[in-house]
């Protein structure tokens, strides 16, 4: 049956007016948040029309791959700097502050497909938060096309203390004296990437410096920054350093948002099952690597659908600049392993 249902899947035309309808259908019904007043010939409708759907055929992977059609793909550029700035955990922030509410984090998780809000509550219980938010969030995602993510809402503490800000202070200054000790030397440009980190010990704080390897007067830099934080009585007892090739780590750091836009686009959406994704940076060539629970490869459409998104996508001013003159492969792959898509430039 699934089989027969592929098929006539792919003579359907159905227009982007059908399209939207069918959609709106399936969010009004699926999450119906008022309760409405039916005659008992409703009500047995109803409950006969909700069986058909957990029960028919119909309700199969097929049907879940017309619904997923619904909404193309369509990959948005992130923020290098912020790779938060967009997507769906930023949305479901707006969202829950739109509705009166402060989320102390979202996180999402593909294995089991999660999102797992922690709330922080004031002048409401959990049970109402979530009779409240729940619907809200639920008919956010079917719109969107995430038809595979189940959410859980629990509740936090708020994330603010008087020694996260002294933490905090401590960190910016420690960053100015590393910022102003590399532009000294010359390497104005290396400060700008996250060149030092604050491990917090029971007695005092440690400073980790990732020192580029080419830079040729690390001793002497580390001398200074100790100097500057000893000058100014900052709580510091001791500085690590940990060298790295600064080349490999920009293009490293180019590619984490590359590779998660692409991945964000179709993950929790039933037609791609998506169910995670790596990339690395060898000798300067990055690979990236999609990997789904799909046993054999999708219909000729979406595969065409996907990589014309990702082809339209790497073709983006902003990221064909963020790219610069990189080499790369993209795979997507089945369960086994087995690419049915790659990009290669």
């Amino acid at each position: 049956m699934d089989e027969q249902l592929r098929e006539l899947e792919d003579e359907l035309k159905i227009t982007n007016q059908s399209k939207d309808r069918l959609r709106s259908e399936i969010v009004r019904s699926a999450h119906e948040v008022k309760k409405r007043n039916l005659s008992r010939f409703g009500w047995i409708a109803a409950a006969a029309c909700v069986l058909f759907l957990i029960t028919s055929p119909f309700y199969s992977s097929t049907m879940a791959s017309i619904a997923g059609k619904i909404l193309p793909v369509s990959i948005t550029p992130s923020s290098p700097e912020d790779q938060h700035t967009i997507g769906l955990t930023s949305d479901l922030f707006k969202l829950i502050e739109k509705e009166g509410y402060m989320a102390n984090s979202v996180g999402v998780t593909p294995s089991p497909y999660t999102i797992e809000v922690s709330l922080a509550l004031k002048d409401s219980t959990l049970k109402q938060a979530t009779d409240d938010l729940e619907p809200k969030i639920m008919s956010y995602l079917y719109e969107n096309g995430y038809d595979k993510y189940e959410l859980k809402l629990t509740e936090g503490t708020v994330a603010s203390s008087d020694d996260q800000e002294d933490e905090i202070t401590l960190y910016d200054q420690v960053r100015e004296i590393v910022k102003e000790v590399f532009a000294a030397y010359g390497y104005a440009e290396e400060a700008d990437f996250e060149l030092a980190g604050l491990n917090k010990t029971w007695f005092s704080n440690i400073v980790t410096i990732n020192m580029p390897d080419h830079i040729k007067e690390p001793n002497e830099i580390v001398s200074e920054i100790e100097k500057e934080i000893d000058a100014r009585n900052l709580d510091v007892k001791d500085i690590e350093v940990n060298t790295f090739n600064l080349e490999h780590r920009q293009q490293d750091d180019r590619w984490a948002s590359i590779a998660s836009d692409i991945y964000e686009a179709m993950a929790g959406k039933s037609t791609y099952q998506l169910t995670g994704v790596s990339y690395k940076v060898k000798k300067g060539h990055t690979y990236v690597s999609i990997k789904t629970e799909l046993e054999r490869p999708p219909s000729e459409e979406i595969s065409r659908e996907i990589e014309l998104a990702i082809q339209e996508y790497l073709a983006l001013p902003e990221i064909n600049e963020r790219i610069q003159n990189d080499n790369y492969t993209i795979r997507l792959s089945l369960k086994n392993e087995k690419p049915f898509i790659e990009l290669s430039n």
